[in-house]
This record gives structure tokens, C-alpha cells and sequence, in this order.
């Protein structure tokens, strides 16, 4: 009951050309108990660009009303730290903030990164953040590999280093040695083999680099043969090298047949990719 007139308060004040404070301070109530209410931040940015309206981008009074913005994000955070709402309002604050210091915003994401690594949210606004400062690409990376070799299962930061860099044959070499670790290591998590696939749609990836991978696929299938992941990683490999080659048609048969046997919730799926290899 209590939330339902909170909410009939701030729309109320909603349809003035003015807020009033005290509904301003209620909805700062209900998205520390829910801070996934879309309403409730758009009503909190329609009073801040009102404030901006009002203000002088350089006063002091402007300054503080934006910084009890970012202070109720932090709170919200800490009840939710994978709210899209709370993420995206304190971004579209500092964006209007005159003194925004994105370095804290960075050590922000570090931190909170450090309690869950897989806080694919987070990822996102560092991603935002790091545009902001200058960082080096090369740390970047480096933060990138410290959190995976920590973790082998997080794919948010697998494919934060997808976004970070074009896959150049200067680093193709790299990025497959720490894939190929992760493979071995925990051959059973897909996260990894979800980067392979990521890196095997690059034209820098080359058909030695291929025939190697295989080779070191093969090897990895005779300790675990009923690994899905690592023939369905063989079929991605052997359709690329049989496009060029046309030596590998049986053992892409072999593969998808063994799939249909340990994968039976997707066998319909491996029969029309039989019945695509028999019309060849």
C-alpha cells in the first residue's frame, strides 16, 4: 500500500513544470528498495535537467544536487549491483556532472569487478568509462587476462576483450595460446569456447593456425570423448578447412554422428547438418 502511494505521489508531481522535493525524496525510498523501476529514474533525470535549466553549469548548488545522484546510485548498487536502471543513470549523470572524475568511476568498476567478475553490467559501463580516461590499451588487456585467468568460466570478461582490440596477426598468436589454455583447463565450460568461435570468424586466423587448433582439439577429445563442445569446436574447424581442402568431409561425419549421440536434446540439429554434408 505504502509503495503504491509513493508511486501515485511522484506521478502526481510528474505533471508539474516544477518537483517537489519531498516526492523527489520518496522516490529516492522506493528505488533503494527496487532500483529496477525504469519510471522512477526518468522521473529523477526529468528533475535533474530541470535543475540544469535553473542552474549555472558551475555552481556549486548544481555541483551537490548531482552528487546525491551518484550517492543513490552507490546505494542502489548495493542492493542490486546488476541494475541496467542505477548503471545507466549514474553514466547519464556524470555526463552532465561539471566536475566528473571518471578515474573514480573506474576504480568503481574494479572494485565491484572484484566482488563478481561476472557482473556482465559492470563490464559494460567500464567500457564506457575507459573512453573517458586514458588508460592504455596494454593494461587494459592485461586487467582483461588477470580476470580470466582467475576465472576461466567468465565469459562477461571473454567478451569484453573481444571489444576491446581488432584481432590482428600480431595478436591472433596470443589470444589462441590463452584460449587453448582455458580449453584444456576446463574443457566442460563453454565461455571459452564461445571466444574460440569469436576469434575463428577473423580472416587473420589462418589454416596453419587451424590445422594446429585441430591437432590440439584431438588431442584434448582422447581425454575427454564426451566432451560436446570440443566436437562441436572440430565441426567449426573442419567446415573451414573443408572449403579450401575437401580431405575433411569423414571426419566432420564422424563428429556430428558422435554428437548426436552424447547431445541428444539437439540430435535434429546434427541430422540436417548430416544431410547438408551428404549433398556435397
Amino acid at each position: 500500500m505504502a509503495y503504491r502511494l509513493g508511486m501515485k505521489q511522484i506521478l502526481e508531481s510528474r505533471k508539474q513544470d516544477t518537483y517537489d522535493p519531498k516526492s523527489l525524496a520518496i522516490c529516492a525510498q522506493l528505488l533503494m528498495v527496487n532500483p529496477d523501476i525504469y519510471t522512477l529514474w526518468n522521473y529523477r533525470k526529468e528533475v535533474v535537467l530541470l535543475e540544469l535549466k535553473a542552474d549555472n553549469d558551475e555552481s556549486e548548488q548544481l555541483a551537490n544536487f548531482l552528487e546525491n545522484e551518484l550517492k543513490l546510485t552507490e546505494q542502489c548498487l548495493l542492493a542490486n549491483p546488476k541494475s541496467y536502471g542505477s548503471w545507466h543513470h549514474r553514466y547519464w549523470v556524470l555526463a552532465r556532472h561539471p566536475n566528473s572524475n571518471w578515474q573514480n568511476e573506474f576504480d568503481l568498476c574494479s572494485k565491484y569487478l572484484t566482488m563478481d567478475e561476472r557482473n556482465f553490467h559492470c563490464w559494460d559501463y567500464r567500457r564506457l568509462v575507459l573512453n573517458k580516461i586514458g588508460i592504455t590499451l596494454g593494461d587494459e588487456l592485461k586487467f582483461s587476462t588477470n580476470r580470466i585467468n582467475i576465472n576461466f568460466s567468465n565469459y562477461s570478461s571473454w567478451h569484453y576483450r573481444s571489444t576491446l582490440q581488432a584481432l590482428t596477426a600480431d595478436c591472433v598468436q596470443d589470444e589462441l595460446s590463452l584460449v587453448k589454455s582455458a580449453l584444456f583447463t576446463d574443457p566442460m565450460d563453454s565461455s571459452a569456447w564461445f571466444y574460440l568461435r569469436w576469434l575463428l570468424s577473423n580472416s587473420v586466423v589462418t589454416h596453419d593456425h587451424m590445422r594446429d587448433l585441430l591437432d590440439n582439439l584431438n588431442q584434448l577429445l582422447e581425454l575427454e570423448p564426451e566432451c560436446k563442445w570440443i566436437l562441436v569446436a572440430k565441426c567449426w574447424l573442419l567446415k573451414n578447412l573443408q572449403m579450401d581442402e575437401g580431405s575433411y568431409k569423414t571426419e566432420q561425419i564422424a563428429s556430428y554422428s558422435k554428437l548426436q549421440e552424447i547431445d541428444s536434446m539437439r540430435e535434429g540439429q546434427y541430422v540436417d547438418y548430416l544431410k547438408l554434408l551428404q549433398l556435397d
